[in-house]
C-alpha cells in the first residue's frame, strides 16, 4: 500500500474515496437509508439487465420454434392404434373427431393440411367426425374409400369386403376414384374390394355399432361367421370342423363376454359336439 500511494494519481484517488467515505459517514441517518436503498434498487436493475440480456437469444429461438409449428407441424399428426381383446372407446383425434375401436381392429391415422384420412388394416371401427368442408375426412380399406364432411358410420373390414353402415349424416362411397354410391342415415352397404355392391339395404341405427355397448346380433349369420366375432373378445383358441356343408344359422342378441354360455347352448340346436381340449383350446364338430 505504501508503495502504491506514493504515486500522486493514486493518492489523489485514496483521499477523494476517502473524502466521500467521511462525508457518508457524517450523513443523518434518514439520507443515509434512502441512498442504501436506490443503491439496492439500482443494482437490481443492473442484474435483472443482465439476465434479459442473457435469455433474450433463447426466447428468440423458442418464438421460432412456435412459429414453425403453427405453420406446419400443427396440421400434420399420424399415429398407429391397435386393439388386443377389448373395445377402445372414444378415441380423440386432434379436429375434436372420435374414433371407437372393436376388438382385434389396427388403424393408421394420418393429419395433414388438406385432409384426415384413417387407413383401416383390419377389424372395424366406429367414427364420429367433426365437419370440415376444406378438409375432408376420408376412410381407407384396400380399394374402397369412405368420404365424409362430418357424421358418424362404422366400417367393418373382412377378407374380400367391407361393410359400411351410416348412422348420422351423408357419406360418399368410392372404388379407386370412381364414386360407386352414397349412403345416408341407416343404409347399410356390402361393397367387395373390386368395388361390386353385394349388399345395400335399411337397418335400425339402433342395432348399429351394438358391439360398442357389448352386445353381438346375428340374424341368420353363419356359425363361422359368429364364431369369429366371439373370439375376438376372447383368448381361446376356437377350432370349428364342421363335414356337412350345414352352415348353422345363428340368430339372437348375445353379451361379448358370454361366450362360454354361447356354446353350451350349441348343442341343444344343432347336432354339434363341443369338446374342451385345454383351459384356452375349444373344438366344435357337427
Amino acid at each position: 500500500f505504501l508503495s502504491w500511494i506514493k504515486n500522486e494519481e493514486h493518492k489523489k484517488i485514496f483521499e477523494e474515496e476517502k473524502l466521500f467515505r467521511q462525508m457518508f459517514l457524517n450523513l443523518p441517518k434518514e439520507c443515509k437509508k434512502e441512498l442504501s436503498t436506490r443503491v439496492k434498487e439500482e443494482l437490481r436493475r443492473e442484474k435483472f439487465l443482465n439476465k434479459i440480456k442473457i435469455i433474450t437469444p433463447f426466447a428468440a429461438c423458442f418464438l421460432i420454434v412456435i412459429f414453425v409449428y403453427v405453420l406446419y407441424f400443427k396440421d400434420n399428426f399420424s399415429q398407429n392404434i391397435y386393439s388386443e381383446n377389448k373395445i377402445i372407446q372414444d378415441i380423440l383425434m386432434p379436429d375434436n373427431s372420435k374414433i371407437t375401436l372393436d376388438a382385434k381392429t389396427n388403424i393408421k391415422v394420418a393429419y395433414s393440411k388438406n385432409k384426415r384420412e384413417v387407413f383401416l388394416e383390419k377389424g372395424k371401427a366406429l367414427f364420429e367426425v367433426s365437419p370440415n368442408k376444406q378438409k375432408p375426412f376420408f376412410v381407407k380399406s384396400d380399394d374402397i374409400f369412405v368420404k365424409v364432411v362430418g357424421t358418424k358410420f362404422e366400417v367393418n373390414k373382412k377378407q374380400d369386403r367391407v361393410n359400411i353402415s351410416v348412422l348420422e349424416g351423408i357419406v360418399d362411397i368410392n372404388h379407386n376414384d370412381l364414386k360407386v354410391t352414397q349412403l345416408k342415415k341407416g343404409d347399410v352397404l356390402e361393397i367387395k374390394n373390386d368395388g361390386k355392391i353385394e349388399k345395400l339395404g335399411k337397418v335400425s341405427v339402433d342395432k348399429m355399432t351394438s358391439w360398442q355397448s357389448g352386445k353381438l346380433i346375428f340374424h341368420q349369420t353363419p356359425l363361422f361367421e359368429v364364431i369369429n366375432e366371439f373370439s375376438k373378445y376372447s383368448n381361446k383358441n376356437i377350432e370349428l370342423i364342421l363335414v356337412k356343408n350345414d352352415k348353422f344359422p345363428i340368430t339372437g342378441e348375445f353379451n361379448i363376454n358370454e361366450f362360454d354360455k354361447f356354446v353350451n347352448l350349441l348343442p341343444l340346436i344343432y347336432p354339434i359336439k363341443v369338446e374342451q381340449i385345454a383351459e384356452n383350446r375349444v373344438i366344435l364338430k357337427d
